[in-house]
């Protein structure tokens, strides 16, 4: 097992745009997972990132029927895996200090796109590997 601390992982993860976001789906509670940017907003004290969607896709429902959720991410000979909490934030002050202008792209109206949401994932476990090294971190 390496020495890495949550800054470390957290730098790598805020290097990675896209993650695959994983929720439980159903009532049968079936794994889904989707591709969602993180968009540099990687918190360096606790690992928590943050993703926008809008609710019109599966994702809002998922999260309000289970709030366990993770993330995979990969770059090179570095893997992560994320296992934790999402919440859904819909209030505009929110929004707002998350939002980079990128985002754009995805979300022509900016913070005015209709049904716009904040995922915030707050992780309990974190598993990395990279090369022969791998550890575990619980924040």
């Amino acid at each position: 097992m390496a020495d890495r601390t949550l800054s470390d992982i957290a730098k790598k993860l805020k290097s990675i745009d896209v993650a695959m976001l994983i929720t439980k789906t159903g009532s049968e509670g079936a794994i889904a997972a989707r591709p969602m940017s993180n968009n540099k907003d990687v918190s360096a004290e606790d690992g928590t990132t943050y993703h926008f969607a809008t609710d019109d896709g599966r994702i809002d429902d998922d999260l309000k029927a289970s709030d366990q959720c993770g993330a995979t991410y990969s770059s090179g000979e570095f893997y992560c895996a994320v296992q934790g909490t999402g919440k859904l934030h819909r209030d505009r002050a929110t929004l707002e200090k998350h939002w980079v202008p990128d985002l754009e792209k995805w979300f022509e109206k900016g913070l005015d796109t209709e049904g716009l949401i904040l995922i915030e994932v707050s992780p309990a476990r974190i598993d990395w590997w990279e090369g022969r090294e791998e550890g575990e971190i619980t924040p």
